[in-house]
């Protein structure tokens, strides 16, 4: 479980850091709930591509990923992590963003290929 959560982080990482919303939006369930520390949801592919292309955006860029819990059995598995992210410089500063997320994965029928079903975090910023 901790080895496959881990490679969808490493696909995650990989998409937001090439700045890939189509590509991020790809990898949550087609009715996916994200919920962006704002206290707000979005809901489906589509409102998840135009989220992240927000923070593209904005300039976020250089996201990790450091797994705190994994659980979960069969098709569905979770993890707790910690996240952050860098913004564009200003006034002589490097802004990074942080917090921790939750994250469920659900296994498609009869496949090895995983898609997150819910993702929520919090936000932070130095």
């Amino acid at each position: 479980m901790q080895q496959t959560i881990e490679q969808l982080n490493v696909q995650w990482n990989a998409a937001f850091n090439r700045k890939d919303a189509t590509g991020l939006a790809a990898l949550y369930h087609e009715k996916a709930v994200v919920s962006p520390g704002n206290g707000q949801t979005v809901v489906g592919r589509a409102e998840i591509q135009k989220l992240f292309q927000g923070f593209f955006d904005a300039g976020a860029h250089n996201h990790t990923i450091e797994v705190i819990a994994t659980g979960g059995e069969g098709d569905l598995i979770y993890e707790v992590a910690r996240w952050n992210a860098n913004l564009p410089e200003k006034d002589g500063k490097k802004p990074v963003m942080r917090g921790i997320l939750v994250q469920n994965f659900q296994r498609l029928s009869g496949g090895q290929d995983w898609q997150s079903s819910s993702h929520v975090w919090n936000a932070a910023s130095e």
